[in-house]
């Protein structure tokens, strides 16, 4: 183990000095530059050293990560006065059990006597606590270092925020929060053991001590992600024609979705690009589909409660490196966009979304049967691309930029958006058609690239047609594509 390392790094110095003492003699070097560099040898030599202790600590915060975030929301829920110091005390409890063979608590006492107060210990256990030195300088020497400790605790946070919302812990992690942060704004608001935590992990070194508050502060802000855009929604603003803020009833099962009854349709266009070929009937079940696209304030009460979706945890291999890359952090949209569909986010980050709520990405067939609402013109409304500008946001009117969702006039089955704003990803990969008479199609089952439908607010007139097809890598991200969800009329939905 690490004083293993060092018994050994200090034999090595021993030697190295002997040598370079007869190096420098050989080549007449000045005494003061002797010890300059017999001062930088062990500084040098310590760093593998070091860095093999943080590595080792770093595997056993990872080992233990899951009980010790257990323990903390269990006796948060409780009420207890200081969780986190009974958390520390279980989780040493479970490192020393693993490590050190323990059974009981008892075990150790004469180990931390002997650390505390120089008393010395039985012969028998005497190894034992010099592992157990070992180990609690291991997570001393780890916690005084202000980038360990935030890295340590950014790689738990997912699973602390997913177990916080699975056990309805917000309100008690809060209590939580306020308290600690009372504690570091004045000293005479802290109980006595409080104070000896805080020492123990900080040292009240400053550096520490501000990563420590903006982890606190940062919780808080994770936990409560709708009072970060409170003042920036009005409560008559979430209840849009878009309904996402309604309530599940008899009437209205599926809030913010419409049902679109099934039957056959013509999909497709004579006139259309190649891609759009052949025309051929589609017979499709029914099926329930957003009224909006998706936006930036939905997706955020989402990665609010699932960390996996937010912009610094969301895998790399699913996006091209532009995911969300125009909200501030993990849950601050950019400021005024909070009614604006959501964009830059990949086909995988949009499936991943709708399946969270139960949901599932449309099928192509399925949106241009939502979007043509039993028209066979160019655009599904009436006087066509004369009147566009009534429905839909386009290079013409969008005044280069995304707008908020549902301003324009809705398509025939109530429907806001279809033509323009963004594009929307479908479920389908790309491909040519084949089948002239198909039931519930969902396109080829392998390729390389995903449809994307519906065109955009940077786009000509001609890119909104209600057949218009284009594709895209499923990693890919946009500035002008978001998405919305469908489900299946028989499959309820999973509660927000």
């Amino acid at each position: 183990m690490i004083l293993l390392r060092l018994d050994l790094a200090t034999s090595y110095l021993f030697e190295i000095i002997q040598i370079m003492k007869k190096i420098f003699n050989f080549f007449q070097i000045k005494k003061t530059n002797f010890w300059l560099l017999l001062i930088m040898v062990p500084v040098l030599i310590s760093v593998p050293f070091l860095g093999a202790a943080v590595h080792d600590f770093q595997k056993l915060a990872k080992e233990f990560q899951k009980s010790a975030i257990l323990d903390f929301i269990s006796f948060t829920i409780k009420g207890e006065r200081y969780p986190l110091l009974h958390t520390i005390s279980e989780l040493r409890f479970r490192v020393f059990t693993k490590k050190l063979g323990i059974n009981q608590r008892e075990e150790t006492r004469s180990c931390s006597k002997k650390r505390a107060y120089g008393i010395s210990v039985p012969n028998e256990h005497k190894k034992m606590c010099e592992e157990y030195d070992t180990l609690v300088d291991l997570a001393k020497i780890s916690l005084i270092k202000a980038s360990l400790f935030q890295k340590i605790y950014q790689n738990a946070e997912p699973s602390l925020l997913n177990e916080i919302e699975r056990q309805r812990a917000r309100d008690s992690v809060r209590i939580w929060i306020r308290q600690k942060l009372n504690c570091l704004n004045d000293k005479f608001r802290c109980g006595r053991d409080e104070k000896k935590i805080i020492i123990r992990m900080t040292n009240f070194d400053q550096k520490i001590l501000n990563v420590y508050i903006k982890i606190l502060k940062n919780l808080e802000k994770k936990l409560f992600p709708e009072e970060q855009i409170a003042t920036f929604i009005k409560k008559k603003d979430i209840k849009t024609l878009c309904g996402f803020a309604d309530q599940s009833n008899a009437k209205n099962p599926k809030p913010g979705m419409k049902l679109i009854s099934g039957g056959i349709f013509i999909m497709g266009s004579k006139e259309g690009m190649s891609i759009e070929k052949p025309v051929r009937e589609v017979y499709l079940d029914d099926f329930w589909i957003d009224k909006c696209e998706v936006t930036n304030y939905e997706f955020l009460h989402v990665v609010a409660q699932h960390p996996f979706l937010r912009k610094s945890t969301f895998p790399s291999k699913y996006h091209d490196g532009d995911y969300l890359i125009n909200w501030k952090n993990d849950l601050v949209p950019e400021i005024g966009s909070e009614l604006k569909p959501v964009v830059n986010v990949s086909w995988y980050a949009a499936r991943y979304y709708c399946n969270y709520l139960g949901k599932r990405l449309i099928s192509e067939a399925e949106w241009e049967m939502a979007t043509k609402a039993g028209t066979d013109s160019a655009y599904s409304i009436e006087g066509g691309v004369e009147f566009l500008s009534d429905y839909a946001w386009f290079r013409q009117n969008s005044g280069g930029e995304i707008q908020n969702t549902a301003q324009k006039l809705s398509n025939p089955n109530e429907l806001y958006d279809l033509h323009g704003n963004v594009w929307e990803w479908v479920y389908d990969w790309f491909g040519v058609f084949t089948n002239v008479k198909s039931r519930n199609p969902q396109g080829p089952e392998f390729g390389k690239y995903r449809i994307i439908r519906g065109g955009s607010w940077s786009d000509s007139a001609e890119y909104l047609r209600s057949t218009m097809r284009r594709d895209a890598l499923p990693t890919s991200t946009f500035k002008n594509v978001g998405f919305r969800c469908a489900a299946n009329k028989n499959i309820p939905l999973t509660s927000e």
